[in-house]
């Protein structure tokens, strides 16, 4: 039998095994809340691309430029990040291909269902991208031209529309009732992360540092002495009403809506 495809995988366990066994760093080494770009206070469950993977939930890696907006790759799309409130575990994001012109990148919007949720404020639009001229269809919002992708004129219509006698269609949520383009493009939307803060704010309170255990997909808690990882840090000689930040909001995993956006 050949075992050669194997060995790719037996090597990620073992890389794997090797870094959670060696997490003595864990609760130096991540942060309980950092800056990245323009924005501070960041906690778990991101991190810094360059922090160790622990340090946050997978999926939740945040590339950070000093002087600009973070940015976040979800489903092989570059959002830029226009805000993070860890209390209502709202994450606002624009497509980093969209922020001052059309999309330049003609794919839909897509986010991860199992780590995000659109929230009930926000509707699908659809740019329909080189349609013939004159076009009319029913509840066409307005008609422009983007010169940024070179195919014209773009017709906006509400709704996920395929292009139908146009060249193609970009679909991307939109805030409900906007009042115009420039709000679409620069505003951005919303999404709800699903991931549990409960056994976060546990191990916030019992004087820990929560980090990601990544082979199981579950959040645990660092600690400064042994157990060094564990549900929480029980034996912690942390002051546990000192630990620099009040354990996130325990709101439920979002439940879906009646309004079905793009995926």
């Amino acid at each position: 039998m050949n075992f050669h495809h194997l060995i790719p995988k037996l090597l990620i366990l073992i890389i794997t095994q090797i870094r959670w066994t060696n997490s003595e760093g864990f609760y130096d080494t991540c942060s309980r809340s950092f800056s990245c770009g323009t924005i501070s206070g960041i906690q778990y469950p991101f991190r810094r691309h360059q922090d160790p993977p622990e340090c946050g939930y997978p999926g939740f890696e945040l590339n950070c430029d000093q002087n600009n907006l973070p940015t976040i790759n979800i489903t092989n799309i570059t959002y830029r990040v226009l805000g993070i409130d860890p209390t209502t575990q709202i994450l606002k994001l624009v497509r980093g291909d969209m922020i001052n012109s059309c999309p330049q990148y003609l794919v839909n919007t897509t986010i991860n269902h199992q780590l995000f949720d659109y929230t009930p404020s926000y509707m699908n639009i659809s740019f329909l991208i080189g349609c013939p001229i004159p076009f009319d269809v029913e509840g066409m919002i307005t008609s422009f031209f983007c010169t940024n992708i070179g195919i014209n004129p773009v017709i906006l219509v509400p709704g996920a529309t395929g292009p139908g006698v146009c060249k193609t269609s970009v679909v991307i949520p939109s805030p409900v009732g906007f009042t115009g383009l420039i709000e679409i493009l620069q505003d951005g939307f919303e999404v709800k992360w699903k991931v549990d803060p409960g056994p976060c704010a546990d191990c916030i309170q019992s004087g820990g540092l929560c980090v990601s255990d990544i082979s199981r997909l579950a959040t645990t808690c660092a600690c400064p002495e042994p157990p060094l990882l564990a549900d929480t840090c029980s034996n912690s000689k942390v002051n546990k009403t000192d630990v620099g930040l009040s354990p996130p909001s325990s709101t439920s995993s979002p439940t879906s809506t009646g309004t079905q956006l793009c995926s």
